[in-house]
């Protein structure tokens, strides 16, 4: 028999818990050096980012390409990385490559002194709060009463389009399991969900953001993914991958770009990605789709994909290699509103 698949608008609406099976990856980089040592890695510009505040960024490689993503919250002792998947010990090893032996910067992982969780939709900051201290020079990075920490992200992802309120939280592991069943009740009561890993990727197609490794990954430009305009500083000094993002940015053109995918047929034979796109007109090369899922919300088979010039205008239809047609589609699929 069927599960007829969960309805995520009431974590739109009003708000979703998520509760990983694993933690999210935090690490601490403290030491008098950490501000250079990560503004040469980093193309976001943390020189400049105020204590109590948080940016998001990418750590490239040479030629410009992702290897991982990182939501970053200034402190006025440390610097608070996290990642949005992966393996720690991959991220940690990059790090480590530049941290040379007169650097005065120390690497220390926080993931195990903690478990996280996510709160998503419209009502999740009014949930959160309570939780909070009350440090009025906090703004995105918030300190929790009882012990851990919360980013309030700004969730302006793809195209800038605003993707409606996430936060993650890092709670103390001995005060995890009830804070979990405190939140539970608020989001039950207040009309949202409690998501499971399906429902949380539907909800966050739905939204139209892009992450690791699914559409984040060794294979793209950070502008590709629609993402420079949060998370690339054009004003800072050298860092990994410098040159080719500002080539990119000042003389180049993007030949792909990242889109919302909405598929034209009742029933798919199956989701997996990634998957090549093609034509409807010509059959000719048009992208990939890299996540696909069905969103009763949407009422859709919905997912992101990179589709080449010429081919990403809204309403262009693209098929796949079994035939199922695809229109390209402006994202969020699904309103917070």
């Amino acid at each position: 028999m069927t599960t007829q698949p969960v309805d995520t608008r009431p974590a739109h609406t009003h708000a979703g818990l998520f509760v990983p099976d694993f933690p999210r990856p935090l690490l601490s980089v403290s030491g008098e050096d950490r501000v250079t040592f990560l503004q040469g890695l980093i193309c976001q510009d943390v020189a400049t980012q105020p204590a109590g505040s948080i940016r998001y960024g990418f750590f490239l490689n040479p030629k410009a390409r992702i290897l991982f993503d990182a939501w970053i919250a200034a402190r006025p002792e440390d610097i608070l990385l996290s990642p949005s998947a992966g393996k720690e010990e991959d991220f940690v090893a990059h790090l480590k490559k530049y941290l040379f032996f007169r650097t005065k910067a120390t690497i220390r992982s926080l993931t195990e002194e903690f478990r996280s969780l996510t709160l998503v939709g419209r009502e999740a900051p009014a949930l959160a709060t309570p939780l909070f201290s009350t440090d009025p020079a906090e703004d995105g990075l918030r300190t929790l009463a009882g012990g851990g920490f919360a980013f309030l992200h700004p969730h302006r992802f793809a195209f800038e389009r605003e993707a409606g309120p996430w936060i993650d939280l890092w709670i103390p592991r001995d005060s995890f399991e009830k804070t979990v069943r405190v939140l539970e009740n608020r989001v039950l009561s207040s009309g949202g969900l409690v998501l499971g890993p399906g429902e949380m990727e539907v909800f966050r197609l739905e939204c139209g953001i892009p992450l690791p490794p699914f559409e984040l990954n060794e294979g793209h430009f950070p502008a590709e993914a629609g993402l420079d305009a949060v998370a690339v500083s054009y004003n800072k000094g050298c860092y990994v991958g410098q040159e080719p993002v500002t080539r990119l940015k000042f003389q180049g053109q993007l030949s792909r770009k990242l889109a919302g995918l909405r598929s034209k047929n009742p029933t798919l034979a199956g989701t997996a990605c990634p998957r090549p796109l093609f034509s409807a007109l010509d059959g000719s090369e048009a992208g990939t789709a890299t996540s696909l899922a069905f969103s009763r919300a949407a009422g859709a088979f919905v997912g992101l994909g990179y589709v080449k010039r010429g081919h990403w205008e809204p309403g262009t239809v693209l098929v796949d290699g079994e035939g199922q047609s695809f229109d390209v589609a402006d994202f969020p699929f699904v309103s917070p509103d």
